[in-house]
């Protein structure tokens, strides 16, 4: 804890392992819901969210109506397979509540707008993370699903200050700017 506040005192990055899994004497347990959780209750301007799938998140989704009534922006980009298209997008939507829907910026990778490879297979959307006010990031191997927050054995780093958590904001920013993630529109 001192070399935290140390470290955040002088303003150099600190990182920290987040493991949801097994306990193991290595590395502590410690939920990547928690940490979300952590993330959202802390934002107090922005709030970013990056994830391939969303699926029975409930108490997720009650933070984040929270953050919103106190004015935070939040963006959530979401991934889906191209094969499954709007319909995998609606339900996204739904999965995240009315509140959440009409009020969050939703934004996906359109499909004309993916690399594809030489069978014309298209990329997806695949990250997973979390930014908060541009200081904070969590970069994720979890998805915003049930059973990636209570089960799966997942692995995420947290960085906090430095330039990382900015520059995903700005990495972000410029895609969009580029037309390269846009607005679900449905």
């Amino acid at each position: 804890m001192l070399e935290v506040a140390l470290a955040a005192k002088l303003g150099m990055p600190t990182t920290e392992l987040v493991w949801s899994g097994p306990s193991t004497n290595v590395v502590p347990r410690r939920a990547t819901e928690q940490v979300l959780f952590e993330l959202i209750q802390g934002a107090r301007q922005r709030l970013t969210i990056m994830s391939f799938g969303v699926f029975r998140i409930q108490r997720l989704v009650m933070s984040l109506e929270q953050a919103l009534a106190t004015g935070v922006h939040l963006r959530i980009v979401l991934g889906d397979r191209e094969s499954s298209g709007e319909t995998d997008m609606e339900r996204q939507r739904q999965e995240l509540g009315k509140i959440v829907a009409s009020s969050a910026s939703i934004l996906r990778w359109l499909p004309e707008r993916r690399l594809r490879d030489d069978q014309g297979h298209a990329g997806l959307m695949h990250a997973k993370a979390a930014v908060s006010d541009s200081c904070v990031a969590f970069l994720t191997s979890a998805n915003l699903t049930e059973a990636a927050l209570e089960r799966n054995m997942e692995l995420g780093v947290l960085i906090r200050g430095g330039r990382l958590p900015i520059a995903i904001e700005k990495l972000l920013d410029n895609l969009t700017e580029c037309g390269e993630i846009q607005p679900i529109r449905l």
